[in-house]
């Protein structure tokens, strides 16, 4: 039996996926609001959330490994005490954590591997997941166990529609604004300063194989997961083609500072451990979240 936390989420929905098609059995801990979306899967339910210790340890009883994907975002400490909880319960099999990129704040050096500097002050997310990793390689230090992985993804896309819609995400914030055919700002004045501006991404599903891979075959460490790199002018200049929009792209350095950076990051590592190898283009799985997103909005109207 394996437990999956986050399993209602846009990510955990396709690991759930990744392991029933292996045949695996598994728990998972869901909110009492989640109820509609895991009333048709086949698996063991455990009803908390991680806030509730109680529940935490119930989902991790006698489990034979730990796929931990559930995040607050916004409260780290909840994040913290939820991992605490988890690995005093943690007992047989591998525990795998989706950490982020985000650990590492902003680049030192390009590009970005294994060894660079953790940034606990970059934001309260960075602060949790860094947290949340120190706890996980201690515990594992202290019971003389290599038996875990840490999984820093980029962003995370996939088909499915929360890709587009979900409040908070750069990639709603432009959906929206192309959806109402409103131009798009972006940094750098000419083609070559906007051409460095971009980040990197890794799908969904490529994301679930690598965490269920781990079970079987532990890293014992952190390591970046990475499908390739975009630039954000490309990425809208797709989403516009896609959609048929009549936004422009109007580029200009009064732009969000968000946009004016240049992340890239070193899949090295896993690909060694793994042989992870991504296939997906993020043009095909763009059309897929669009395609999934225009019939989610006609179903909801």
């Amino acid at each position: 039996m394996i437990l999956v936390t986050g399993a209602t989420g846009m990510l955990g929905s396709f690991v759930v996926r990744e392991l029933q098609q292996r045949g695996q059995h598994i728990r998972i801990l869901a909110r009492t609001n989640s109820e509609p979306a895991i009333q048709k899967t086949n698996v063991d339910v455990v009803l908390g959330d991680l806030a509730n210790t109680d529940s935490l340890c119930r989902a991790a009883h006698q489990v034979t490994g730990i796929i931990h994907i559930a995040c607050t975002f916004t409260h780290p400490e909840v994040d913290i005490a939820a991992m605490e909880t988890l690995l005093k319960c943690w007992e047989r099999g591998a525990f795998v954590f989706i950490s982020s990129v985000d650990v590492y704040g902003y680049a030192q050096w390009i590009p970005i591997a294994e060894n660079h500097p953790l940034n606990t002050t970059y934001s309260s997310y960075s602060y949790g997941k860094v947290s949340c990793e120190t706890l996980l390689e201690e515990a594992a230090r202290k019971r003389k166990r290599s038996d875990f992985s840490i999984l820093r993804p980029p962003h995370i896309w996939g088909p499915d529609p929360r890709c587009l819609t979900k409040k908070g995400l750069w990639t709603t914030n432009i959906y929206e604004k192309v959806y109402r055919s409103e131009d798009i700002i972006l940094p750098g004045e000419t083609q070559d300063e906007w051409s460095q501006f971009g980040d990197a991404w890794v799908d969904a599903r490529e994301l679930a194989w690598a965490s269920v891979e781990c079970l079987k075959k532990p890293l014992g460490l952190a390591a970046n997961v990475i499908n390739n790199n975009f630039t954000w002018h490309d990425f809208c200049t797709e989403l516009i083609h896609i959609t048929r929009s009549r936004s422009a792209i109007r580029h200009s350095n009064s732009g969000s500072s968000f946009f004016a950076q240049y992340w890239k990051y070193s899949g090295e590592r896993l690909q060694q451990h793994l042989n992870f190898n991504p296939i997906y283009r993020w043009q095909d799985t763009l059309a897929e979240m669009v395609t999934l997103t225009g019939s989610f909005q006609n179903n909801s109207q």
